[in-house]
Formats: C-alpha cells, structure tokens, sequence
C-alpha cells in the first residue's frame, strides 16, 4: 500500500509542477500521518459508543462502531511479562494496555488515589485470591507484593514506522520501489485508510515545499471525507 500512497501524492505534487518529496521526507511525512490516523481511532471509537447508547447508529452494513473496532482490532497483542526486581517492565511497543491477568484471573486496577486506601484496608485491600496492578510509567506492579509471577498482558501496540525502500535508478531517474529490503515496512493501517493517508501526507508536504494551496486542497478534502462519515 505504501507504494500505491506514495505514487499518489507524488502525482497530486507533480501536477502544475508543483514540488518533488524525496523519500526520506515522504517516510517522515508517512509516520506522522500513521500515528494521526490510528490516534483518532480513540476519539472516533468513543464518539461512536456514545452514538450507539443513544440509539442513533444502524445496524449491520451501516454500523461504524464495528468498523472502527476491527481497525483498532489490527494492533491487538499479547505478552507475558516476568517479574524483573519486584517490577513487570511494559512492552517497548505498547500504546495503551487492556488487559492483565495472573494465574488465569483478571487484576483489578489500582488508581494512584486508591493506593495507600486499599493498602491499608484489612478488609478491601488487595490479596493474593483478588490481586491487582499499579501503573507507574514504564512498569507495572502487582499487589500483594507476594505475587512473583508471570503476567499476561493484552494491549495495543503503537504502529511500526513505515518506510519505502528503494533502489538508485541507474539512468539517474527517480528511485525503484525496492519492497524486498531488509527495512522495508507498509503501512500498518488498514486498506481503507488510502485516501486518508494520501490527504494527511500531503497536508505536511504542502507546508514543507511553501505551497498554501497543497494544504488547502488536502484540507478540503478531508472536510468533505469527515462530512461523509458524519452523515
């Protein structure tokens, strides 16, 4: 799909002469259009439930709420983690966890507020038949502390870096799209999101060549693909 996206907002770039993104600008250019797309998954999935509770989404072919799930869905995984100095360290690749398990059985979370609380609760406080986890950063802990073993965690992980590969045309042309490098990597996102990524790439492409009317071209479009959701 990178490639296709590329040749797209080369084309959109070229016409009019209007400015030329060398591939390390379009792989920058693509990462950060990747990471706004799969960021608005958040608002637009919230947005969406909250239509569903108020009865105004469709059913079946028309319902956005699934859609917006399965593309979420795609960045889905599971770890096991083991306890390293009385600590589970997160995944490098994690967005945002969903869930953490132990020995088979879900661990409550333990907001900041409710620490020192729970901790000192005899009767409500956390034990080793109803466990639970603290988030501190770049770790986890579970509580009791007498809990040393592994956990599973399920979570979303951040989208890899896409990046278009390429080969140096011998005649001096443009770069051959060389998909079989070693660091090559498509987008992350689903098919459907084509002409959203052609339309963020070309809203920061805009601004880099000093060319107002790329942005506002781009801007209006996705007005008009919002607009569309919306109805």
């Amino acid at each position: 799909m990178i490639n296709h996206v590329r040749k797209t907002v080369l084309t959109v770039l070229n016409k009019e002469n209007r400015g030329f993104l060398t591939p390390d600008q379009f792989n920058s250019y693509a990462k950060h259009a990747q990471l706004i797309l799969f960021e608005q998954y958040f608002s637009e999935y919230a947005r969406l439930n909250t239509l569903k509770n108020a009865k105004r989404l469709t059913k079946d072919h028309g319902d956005k709420l699934s859609v917006v799930r399965a593309a979420m869905n795609r960045f889905n995984k599971v770890s096991t983690i083991s306890q390293v100095g009385g600590y589970y360290i997160k995944p490098s690749d994690m967005y945002h966890h969903l869930n953490v398990s132990y020995s088979g059985k879900e661990v409550e979370y333990i907001s900041p507020s409710r620490q020192t609380y729970l901790t000192l609760s005899n009767m409500s406080g956390p034990s080793e038949l109803y466990p639970g986890y603290c988030d501190e950063n770049d770790y986890f802990y579970l509580k009791p502390s007498t809990l040393t073993g592994d956990i599973k965690l399920i979570y979303l992980k951040t989208p890899k870096d896409p990046k278009w590969t390429y080969n140096m045309s011998l005649s001096g042309e443009d770069p051959l799209f060389n998909p079989s490098a070693s660091d090559y990597q498509d987008f992350e996102l689903g098919p459907e999101e084509q002409t959203s990524l052609v339309i963020e790439i070309l809203k920061l492409a805009g601004v880099t060549i000093r060319e107002p009317q790329i942005t506002q071209i781009a801007a209006q479009a996705d007005a008009v693909e919002t607009q569309k959701e919306n109805v």
